[in-house]
């Protein structure tokens, strides 16, 4: 039996969330790319910011969950060799981080993926604070499925944390 989830999410990203900014989709380096675009929210009324945590693999568990569907234009779903890549990065596209790399298949190859022994997990812990983004993308070269994020069928959810950044001396 695998080691369990992070257990202690408070906030759930997925396709409709208010941190949504953006939908993917795009060509890039002999790819279709289909994905998500979303923002760390603004700092709250008293300008304290907000922060994400992403958490990593433990001893004593596989880190936040991932879970990710995507369909292709036309039907069926991204194939099987696209690549995942989720990140977060700030505001210019420097300081990139990688939470999730792999291979579509991953995913696919999961029969429910509300199974939490079966569910992936964020590969390392991030964090992302004011003025950065989260980037879930497939990409998938270019003549075959193309990933559509706007597609039936197409979501992801990713468990993290959410805190009110407050800091005093």
């Amino acid at each position: 039996m695998p080691l369990p989830l992070y257990s202690s999410a408070n906030h759930v990203l997925d396709q409709d969330s208010p941190e949504v900014t953006r939908i993917i989709q795009e060509s890039r380096d002999g790819a279709a790319v289909g994905g998500w675009e979303l923002a760390v929210p603004e700092p709250g009324p008293d300008g304290n910011p907000f922060l994400f945590i992403f958490v990593g693999p433990t001893a004593e568990h596989r880190g936040s969950a991932v879970r990710l569907h995507m369909a292709a234009k036309g039907g069926g779903s991204a194939p099987d060799d696209a690549q995942v890549l989720i990140q977060s990065f700030y505001k210019t596209g420097s300081e990139r981080q990688t939470i999730y790399a792999g291979a579509y298949g991953d995913f696919s190859g999961i029969a429910d993926q509300d199974d939490p022994d079966s569910t992936l997990s964020a590969q390392r812990r991030v964090e992302a604070g004011e003025d950065y983004l989260v980037r879930v993308e497939v990409s998938a070269p270019e003549g075959g499925p193309v990933p559509d994020p706007t597609a039936a069928g197409s979501s992801f959810r990713i468990d993290c944390v959410k805190l009110w950044w407050n800091e005093s001396a």
